[in-house]
């Protein structure tokens, strides 16, 4: 899970030491990021890099996206490794196996003395809320409400991925909007500003064209089309507006069934809105917003970013 922007960097002196340094990574199916900070907590230097989606067939690859981007991160300051302590926090990383499997393997590139290996929503829920009780709705590649109450215990909704659900997320928003296409290309429905839209920004000549493209797309190809959904349905297109309230629906769901489980007595429930399509178009996030107010919730008052809580959880690991 990643967000644009972050925290502002302060390079330290020449010839700081890599004790005094930990480094918090989030990484999801759009890319990855490292963050280093001093032990007081001071932002020192930020790295961005591949997809770090822990795979059950092969979590090697998040290793060497985390690998790569940590020691980037480390050579703007001209530090050793390894650092302190790394906490990453990874899409796909909740599952016990794969979590103890891609410690393991970090743990052996020597990135850091203490590593610890969690979800995604973990680093962004440190960040929103500080350990404290709170819910994220993520928006993201992928989409799940996923939080804590007073008393500790975890509530999630969601996070089934994009062939079980992930409903209301950029994958999601942009499958729909390629089958939306095809149907139009049929006869099925209307072809209006969404088909062109599409086509001409997978620069393809036809709507058959797109066979060959979804063969070979990535989960983070099919979500970039996610904006041009959402834009086409607020532009007015009947047919994006019907996906762009479907997911609506969808994520306000996810809301009703947190609700459902948060502490009676225990309200407005805090609420959270991270994810890459969080912060695109601002009609949407004001969408997603009266969502978050309608079942109750209070929203956070600052952005959400996931890096810079993983950041902190790396110092609550370091030796």
């Amino acid at each position: 899970m990643r967000e644009t922007g972050g925290p502002a960097i302060q390079i330290p002196l020449p010839g700081a030491g890599s004790e005094g340094m930990v480094v918090g990574v989030d990484g999801g199916g759009t890319g990855c990021r490292a963050l280093i900070i001093d032990l007081a907590g001071t932002a020192l230097a930020q790295a961005d890099g591949p997809p770090a989606l822990v795979l059950p067939s092969d979590p090697g690859v998040a290793v060497e996206a985390i690998a790569g981007t940590v020691r980037k991160a480390s050579g703007q300051l001209g530090a050793g490794l390894p650092l302190k302590a790394l906490w990453a926090g990874l899409a796909g990383a909740g599952r016990a196996g794969e979590k103890e499997a891609v410690e393991i393997a970090l743990r052996s590139r020597g990135l850091a003395r203490s590593v610890r290996v969690g979800t995604d929503v973990e680093g962004a829920h440190q960040d929103a809320f500080a350990g404290g009780a709170g819910i994220l709705l993520v928006v993201g590649t992928g989409s799940m409400a996923w939080g804590r109450d007073a008393n500790g215990r975890e509530i999630r909704v969601g996070g089934w991925g994009g062939a079980l659900g992930d409903e209301g997320s950029g994958y999601w928003f942009g499958l729909q909007g390629l089958r939306a296409v095809a149907r139009a290309a049929d006869g099925r429905i209307p072809s209006g500003m969404l088909s062109r839209e599409i086509l001409e920004a997978l620069h393809l000549p036809d709507p058959h064209a797109l066979i060959p493209w979804t063969a070979s797309a990535t989960k983070r190809d099919v979500a970039a089309l996610a904006p041009l959904v959402i834009g086409a349905a607020l532009a007015g297109d009947p047919g994006a507006a019907e996906i762009l309230e479907e997911g609506l629906q969808h994520l306000l769901v996810h809301l009703e069934v947190v609700r459902s489980k948060w502490p009676e007595g225990d309200c407005p429930i805090p609420v959270a809105l991270v994810g890459g399509l969080v912060e695109g178009e601002p009609r949407f996030k004001r969408r997603l917003e009266t969502l978050v107010t309608g079942v109750g919730g209070r929203l956070a008052e600052h952005a959400v970013v996931p890096v810079r809580g993983a950041a902190q959880l790396a110092l609550a690991i370091q030796p």
